[in-house]
């Protein structure tokens, strides 16, 4: 598996344990992500962002999560250069997503040619939830150990978006690196 893979994989932990995503079963590489989400945005903040998703009506728990799930697949992409492992790992994103049938087909065809993220902050509203895609996309970013300018342009353009200053901009995207270092049991 790539290693921009292995991150996807842990964007499934990360996300189920701010309750975006329903899996039960995130594998290896989602308990990795759910470390690095608790590390980076703090354990407390999780369970925050949690317990908000859980007290929200079905429109906004969807509105969020296909943000969210939007935010994935745009960052993936910002490299253009979408391997066949990204590919179905966005598509293992959006099939645990929980959203209904029709909006996860609308969200598989953009996953080759994902729309713009018009209007992300007044979809993706939550604060936590919000630095967490950030530093998700960092973690994707950094992934293949080749941060290219389109990447970091991407990553400026989406903290900008969501209202994130760009000094925790800076400190989320040292976290995740700091985080990815760090050895496994730690």
């Amino acid at each position: 598996m790539s290693k921009s893979a292995v991150a996807m994989s842990a964007w499934l932990g990360s996300l189920a344990r701010g309750g975006v995503l329903t899996a039960a079963d995130v594998g290896e590489a989602g308990k990795a992500g759910m470390s690095v989400a608790a590390y980076v945005v703090g354990e407390e903040a999780l369970d925050a962002l949690r317990a908000w998703m859980d007290e929200q009506s079905d429109e906004v728990v969807t509105r969020e999560r296909r943000a969210a799930v939007e935010v994935c697949i745009w960052m993936a992409n910002a490299d253009r250069d979408l391997d066949p492992e990204e590919s179905h790992l966005l598509s293992q994103i959006i099939a645990y997503s929980g959203l209904d049938e029709d909006t996860a087909d609308e969200l598989v065809a953009e996953v080759h040619a994902p729309s713009s993220l018009d209007a992300v902050e007044e979809r993706l509203t939550h604060p936590t939830l919000r630095e967490l895609m950030l530093a998700l996309a960092w973690e994707m970013a950094e992934a293949d150990f080749d941060v290219v300018p389109e990447e970091r342009a991407a990553y400026r353009e989406l903290a900008q978006r969501l209202g994130v200053d760009a000094a925790r901009a800076e400190e989320l995207r040292h976290a995740v690196s700091a985080r990815i270092s760090l050895p496994p049991s730690e």
